[in-house]
């Protein structure tokens, strides 16, 4: 039995599907077949029950859970200790999405620099959900992300709130405007980036009144602000100047306005696995963020 084949199975038992579980781990899904076969072979009985849309643990895997559970804990905090002592710091990786400077430094000088002078801390972009599964696997100490999921193992605290805006072609209609409402995007597409939430309760009304709803995601820097600024599209941001988003979509042809919701704030959440929340791991870095973002940066 070894190591990596707990932690093959406990991302197996979490996601109960193979597909997502390779992903998490960064394997294909044949040495992780094999990597479970091989663990059931070594205890002696099937850990899964493997059928053709599902898979479902066996009363031994759910019965492995704890234990396997317990040995990758205690083994990952035996690494960073050891890294500390090797190093003489701390090393975290935290994971953020598109957010303004101004949190970033929040974050590291007035968190994490304040519990741990000496920490190499290395940034890592990715979406909210893949942070949120990097912190589940370990890869990640903390992210920053715009979505909470109902997985108890993560905690979050709200940083950052930020008006919602939208994107609006350079004519005169849009130009004029103060604040949106849903129907001055009538005849309008509403593009919407990475991470934006199209069920989102207050986007709703918005939605009802545009023609066509379009998930775009543009590598080329510029592409949507382009999109927007030939005209017939719009697409949904921040209203803060200071956001990445805002002044990635700020170009020639295109005005950023504020949607007409007064009470709506878009949030940013500090993330983190429940179970690292201890004196000797993420404890005081987080007890210190929760003092700081007692009340959520406001931009």
């Amino acid at each position: 039995m070894e190591l990596r084949h707990l932690r093959h199975f406990l991302a197996v038992a979490e996601t109960l599907n193979y597909t997502r579980a390779a992903r998490l781990l960064n394997i294909s899904g044949s040495p992780l077949s094999r990597s479970i076969q091989q663990l059931e072979l070594d205890i002696g009985a099937p850990l899964f029950v493997r059928g053709t849309r599902k898979v479902e643990l066996t009363p031994l895997g759910v019965a492995l859970i704890p234990h396997a559970t317990r040995i990758i804990t205690n083994f990952d905090d035996l690494e960073r200790d050891m890294r500390r002592r090797v190093h003489g710091h701390v090393e975290l990786y935290v994971g953020m999405r598109s957010v303004p400077p101004e949190l970033i430094r929040a974050v590291i000088d007035d968190v994490i620099r304040q519990a741990e002078p000496g920490a190499d801390v290395r940034l890592e972009p990715l979406d909210s959900f893949l942070q949120m599964d990097h912190i589940l696997s370990g890869k990640l100490s903390l992210g920053l992300v715009n979505r909470r999921s109902e997985d108890n193992r993560l905690e979050y605290l709200a940083v950052l709130h930020e008006a919602p805006g939208i994107a609006l072609p350079d004519e005169p209609r849009y130009r004029e405007l103060t604040d949106v409402h849903p129907a001055d995007l009538a005849g309008l597409r509403l593009l919407l980036q990475p991470g934006s939430d199209r069920n989102a309760p207050e986007l709703q009304p918005f939605v009802r009144e545009v023609l066509e709803t379009i998930d775009v995601s543009s590598d080329i820097v510029g592409g949507i602000a382009a999109m927007v600024a030939a005209g017939g599209s719009c697409c949904v941001t921040v209203a803060n100047p200071s956001a990445p988003w805002h002044r990635y979509l700020a170009a020639e042809g295109v005005v950023i306005r504020p949607l007409a919701l007064d009470s709506v704030r878009a949030v940013t959440y500090l993330c983190w696995r429940t179970d690292r929340d201890s004196a000797q791991d993420l404890g005081p870095i987080l007890s210190i963020a929760r003092d700081r973002f007692l009340a959520p940066i406001e931009l």
